[in-house]
């Protein structure tokens, strides 16, 4: 009976309905799943850890999935369905790499550390995940836990997942969105703090300072008040009015304005109050929707105005001081128009002006014109203008002095007041600006000419400003290589269509960011120009340009397009690589035609025994019944076969110089020569001479042998022939980078036609018949000489000797190892 029961319950937690209990909409699905024909098999057959594994799946309220064997089969719950999309309910039980390949080459790196035991997390991990057909940008945070099966192996793995891609993004967005305003509030900060006026922000009902430039700092005698309300700032303030005014204009949020007005500040700390009179304007700031949340000071200290209105009688002695030593040319008048004072300047400006007399146009020698050549009237001049009550500041005009110089001036005058307001007169300041012009005059031209030096620089010139990357200016060359499209005032983007997408407005953004130049080398762009769209390729420098803070505020670029010799080195490379092949080609068919003569001098020879042993046979045999013809013949015979024999080792000896290669070494050229004559054996009546102190040189010394061998041996040979008194002299002299060894002998000479076809091969100027000879010698000569890097060449005419010259160089090249075929003993 126990066992019925224990069958009974072992059934019933097996039953699909136990193991996939409750779940939700993916529960009931795994209900109905036929898993009998699924790899996992039927459920009753699963082990307890998946069993339990997918129970706590499905009851779980986070999405999770689980991962089972090696297959990685996937059940997952309600929750993580969200996340599949249209792979849901295809997913179900399928493979992890088939349902997600799109992501594989990032969980197969995780997986296995998973099996091996590890839990891992992953917080806000980028994942291309393509949950409806097409690839999307999801955030994710996931834990990766391992289970285990009966045997304590890991059989699965579970993984939590959280879709965080929106709260990412929008963070993101949102740190984009106060890095911009940031920025503005910095920028506007930074225009607020460089104003040449008073300028502060106070914000909120309690009016806390929360801007103050240097200006307004200096007002207030130093003192920091950012971040504190104005009562606290600016105690000795509260009762003298502004507290009221500010609240005020935050309550109406209309603007307020005030001129010379007093505010008595205690500026050195000391408790005394000083009094300050200022020109200001209360404006109210409103955020997005219209509010008022601070105020702006604007104010300009008219302290020193108001006081000097004040005392302007009571130091008249002490004004005429001051203004004595002032650069500038004051004058002052009184309301009449009358000159009231003169300074030193003005003196020596005007030396026909006196005090008391009035300044008509073209009065007392001083005529005023305009800038275009027209005189003023008296209603124009500054001084009376002034004392009409303008204000004139810098403003320009002509004067013809006496002594016929043009002056150019510049001029402010202002209106003079009493303390009650009255008007006193004008005060004008004049500053002769005549040299100042004409620097400025040649700034101007060096200006324009820097600017047509800018236009017509061979290469390609533009500059953008701006964020946007306005262009600014762009010269001749820049719009040759674009093709003449309508550039300045246009954004990159605006004027560059078919650039988008090529990287290089981005280059732009990186310059501006990091301040840095960015050079770009032969690089590709696909640029429509002229109707057509080119493949071209420039080198350009990105140049950042800065003002006097260091800020980046545009960005220059030079250009300088390459298109054909990128072109013409991409053939040049392709003609290169032609070459290699066909050398390669040389190189085969030059070993097969080594192979050959190695192989057909082989197979000649063999014959040429033959024959001499043939002949000499019949010579023994027919002994003394051969005729002295025969003779002769088998006398010419023997003769042929040797010069025949001679003429194959010649070929084989040409060749192998060019192919085989011993050690470079030091040879001493003086024992070589020794050895060479030793060999040769000139005979007695054949005088050799060899300068003594013949130097050592780097060779290959059986080469450098054969050419004393073949140079010395043709000079013995046909000079013996030629004269009975043979005389042979070998000379060298230092040549620079070589040393030039001289063979001369007193033969019959050469012709100079004959100087260069006797470098050739089986080249010879007598009949073989009368001097034995193969006419390859001094192709070897010239070969293994040229080899090394040396050269070759003969002085000589006819019956006047012979010098044979050989330029060895002191570093010679040193030929590459190139494989021959060994030499045969039987050839």
């Amino acid at each position: 009976m126990r066992d019925e029961v224990a069958e009974r319950e072992t059934a019933g937690a097996d039953h699909p309905g136990a193991v996939f209990a409750g779940g939700g909409a993916l529960g009931a699905l795994c209900r109905e799943k036929d898993w009998a024909s699924h790899p996992l098999g039927p459920v009753a057959s699963w082990p307890q850890s998946l069993k339990t594994a997918v129970s706590i799946v499905l009851n779980s309220r986070f999405p999770m999935i689980v991962l089972w064997g090696p297959e990685l089969f996937q059940i997952y719950n309600d929750a993580y369905r969200l996340l599949m999309g249209t792979k849901h309910p295809s997913g179900l039980g399928q493979g992890n790499r088939e349902c997600w390949p799109e992501v594989w080459h990032i969980n197969e790196a995780i997986y296995p550390r998973i099996f091996a035991g590890e839990s891992l997390l992953f917080e806000e991990r980028l994942y291309p995940l393509a949950p409806h057909g097409r690839p999307e940008e999801f955030y994710l945070t996931l834990n990766y836990h391992p289970v285990r099966d009966e045997s304590g192996r890991v059989g699965g793995i579970f993984v939590t997942i959280f879709d965080v891609s929106q709260e990412v993004r929008a963070r993101r967005e949102r740190d984009r969105a106060l890095a911009e305003a940031r920025a503005e509030r910095e920028r506007l900060y930074e225009v607020f703090m460089q104003a040449p006026a008073i300028i502060s922000v106070l914000e909120g009902p309690d009016h806390v300072f929360t801007v103050a430039n240097a200006r307004y700092k200096e007002l207030v005698g130093g003192r920091d008040v950012v971040g504190k309300k104005l009562r606290e700032a600016l105690p000795e303030v509260v009762n003298q009015g502004f507290l009221e005014l500010l609240d005020g204009v935050r309550s109406s949020g209309k603007p307020f304005v005030a001129h010379d007005a007093l505010v008595q500040l205690d500026r050195n700390g000391d408790g005394v109050m000083e009094d300050v009179y200022a020109d200001f304007i209360y404006q109210p700031l409103r955020d997005a929707a219209g509010n008022v949340f601070g105020i702006m000071a604007h104010a300009v200290e008219t302290t020193a105005q108001v006081l000097a209105r004040r005392r302007i009688e009571a130091l008249a002695a002490e004004r005429a001081a001051m203004l004595g030593h002032i650069a500038d040319a004051v004058l002052t008048f009184d309301p009449a128009g009358h000159i009231t004072l003169l300074n030193e300047t003005a003196r020596r400006l005007f030396p026909a002006l006196k005090e008391g007399a009035v300044l008509p146009p073209g009065g007392v020698g001083v005529r005023q014109e305009r800038l275009d050549g027209t005189p003023l009237s008296r209603e124009e001049l500054p001084s009376v203008r002034a004392a009409r009550g303008e204000r004139l500041v810098n403003e320009e005009w002509f004067v013809h002095a006496p002594d016929g110089r043009k002056l150019r001036l510049q001029g402010s005058a202002a209106p003079v007041h009493d303390e009650r307001g009255t008007r006193l007169g004008a005060v004008l300041t004049i500053r002769d600006i005549t040299q100042q012009h004409r620097l400025r005059q040649q700034l101007e031209t060096e200006r324009n000419r820097l600017t047509q030096v800018f236009m017509q620089t061979p290469a390609a010139v533009m500059v953008c400003r701006g964020p946007t990357h306005v262009i600014q200016s762009a010269n001749m060359g820049y719009m040759d290589i674009t093709g003449h499209r309508p550039l300045v005032g246009k954004t990159l983007a605006e004027a560059f269509p078919d650039l988008a997408g090529q990287g290089l407005f981005e280059l732009y953004d990186q310059v501006l960011a990091t301040k840095e130049p960015i050079i770009g080398n032969e690089v590709p762009v696909r640029v429509e120009r002229f109707g057509r769209v080119d493949d071209a390729y420039f080198n350009f420098v990105y140049q950042p340009l800065l003002d006097e803070h260091g800020q980046a505020f545009g960005v220059m670029t030079h250009a300088v397009e390459v298109t054909e010799m990128v072109r013409s080195r991409r053939q040049a490379e392709e003609r290169t690589q032609e070459l290699v092949r066909l050398t390669h080609a040389l190189e085969q068919s030059n070993r097969e035609l080594d192979q050959f003569a190695y192989v057909a001098s082989h197979d000649l020879k063999a014959p040429l025994r033959g024959i001499a042993n043939l002949s000499g046979w019949l010579e023994e045999e027919l002994g003394t019944s051969l005729t002295a013809e025969a003779r002769e013949y088998i006398r010419l015979l023997h003769g042929r076969v040797h010069r025949m024999e001679a003429l194959i080792n010649g070929i084989l000896d040409y060749s192998r110089a060019g192919k085989s290669h011993d050690q470079m070494e030091q040879v001493n050229t003086t024992a070589l020569v020794r050895e060479v004559l030793e060999l040769l054996a000139p005979g007695p009546e054949v005088r050799v001479e060899v300068k003594p102190g013949l130097p050592t040189v780097l060779a290959e010394r059986v080469k450098l042998q054969q050419v004393f061998m073949n140079l010395l041996g043709n000079a013995i040979k046909f000079t013996r022939i030629a004269r009975p008194d043979p005389c042979i002299q070998l000379a060298w002299k230092d040549a620079g980078d070589a040393h030039d060894f001289a063979i001369t002998d007193n033969g019959p000479g050469i012709a100079p036609e004959y100087h260069e076809r006797i470098w050739g091969m089986f080249q010879t100027l007598e009949s073989r018949d009368t001097i034995e000879g193969t006419g390859i010698g001094l192709s070897v000569v010239k070969k293994i000489v040229e080899m090394h890097g040396g050269r070759v060449s003969v002085e000589s005419a006819p019956g006047a000797g012979a010098t044979f010259h050989v330029l060895w160089p002191k570093r010679p090249m040193e030929p590459g190892p190139t494989a021959s075929p060994p030499a045969s003993s039987t050839c």
